[in-house]
């Protein structure tokens, strides 16, 4: 969503800056934006460059809260924090989820950092936790970009089997563990009945008791056909901000199967819900849709209108209309200069 906002803002004549540590991305970034390195390598050396980087942009993003502390300490009054998710559930270790606790602690409740999320949940622990001054702009996705295209390739691939589509990233937020025991408990008359298409990491035929395909990290276009030609997106997430995954597989008419950490996903309306964690429950969800043809077509529709109800297009304007009128920052649009700035 970084890349797309800054498209969006360029496009629209803003002066767009991204500053970055690693480029290392499929989506696009369009030429009217000025993409600088951050002269530092690692992480540690985004931080302390951001401490002591002069900026003279009319307002600051930054989406990854140890960011928000180094920026805010001498630009506080021109930033903006865009909190995707709750970044303390990107780590097991205690140690290191109580470090980005006391994070949040300082810029949200203490600074009181101006926050945009993406989803009312996330906006609700903000409040409730931190007492934060908090706006919401959902996520949206490119309903041209992303609709029901079947590649005959993928379908001749698969052949009479069902395809299952997983997110190969070993996040421990994302449930690629979860994933990975639910399809190995299915039961053994469905195994020659369904193989498993992955996104993502490279992920070994002997790890999982199914036919595997992997197809790495691809770019929308070639999304767009998997998810379309696959017949269940298995996502089985522990935390989420709003994720775009299970809303591209919704457009593309894949049937979801995920875990109530997705906001939008309404058991038996758009989407299989089960609880996080539960394997068993996953899997049975997992079984059920994979035989219930009426059930996955009900589903399927439910899918389609849950897209269309969330637009990028629509996030866009929102999102600007928010820092225009809210944040009544002082710039004359569009020449003005907004730095999104960003760990990779």
């Amino acid at each position: 969503m970084i890349v797309e906002y800054a498209n969006y803002f360029s496009k629209k004549g803003y002066k767009v800056t991204l500053w970055y540590n690693i480029q290392n991305t499929v989506f696009r970034l369009t030429p009217h934006i000025s993409l600088k390195k951050i002269p530092l390598p690692t992480k540690i050396g985004t931080i302390l460059f951001l401490l002591f980087r002069r900026f003279t942009s009319d307002f600051i993003i930054v989406d990854i809260i140890p960011l928000a502390l180094a920026v805010s300490i001498r630009y506080k009054s021109h930033l903006i924090y865009f909190a995707q998710d709750y970044d303390e559930s990107y780590y097991k270790n205690p140690v290191l989820k109580l470090l980005i606790r006391s994070l949040y602690f300082l810029c949200l409740k203490l600074f009181k950092i101006k926050t945009i999320t993406v989803s009312k949940d996330l906006a609700k622990l903000f409040k409730d936790n931190y007492s934060a001054d908090v706006s919401v702009v959902e996520n949206g996705i490119h309903t041209q970009t992303f609709y029901p295209e079947p590649d005959e390739e993928l379908l001749k691939l698969k052949g009479n089997r069902k395809a299952i589509l997983i997110l190969s990233r070993r996040d421990h937020r994302k449930g690629f563990d979860i994933a990975v025991k639910v399809i190995n408990k299915l039961s053994a008359e469905l195994r020659d009945q369904v193989e498993i298409w992955t996104c993502g990491e490279e992920l070994r035929e002997d790890v999982l008791r199914l036919r595997v395909r992997n197809f790495g990290w691809v770019n929308e276009e070639k999304l767009r056909k998997l998810l379309s030609s696959a017949d269940i997106f298995l996502y089985p997430t522990r935390h989420e901000g709003f994720p775009l995954f299970p809303l591209e597989a919704m457009a593309c008419g894949c049937l979801v199967v995920t875990t109530k950490a997705v906001p939008y996903a309404k058991n038996r309306e758009n989407a299989l819900v089960c609880n996080i964690e539960r394997v068993d429950e996953i899997k049975e969800k997992l079984e059920l849709i994979l035989k219930d043809e009426k059930l996955g077509e009900a589903i399927k529709q439910g899918g389609f209108k849950t897209a269309r109800e969330h637009s990028i297009e629509n996030s866009f304007k929102e999102f600007e209309k928010l820092i225009l009128d809210r944040y009544r920052f002082q710039f004359q649009q569009p020449s003005s200069s907004k730095d999104t700035l960003s760990n990779e």
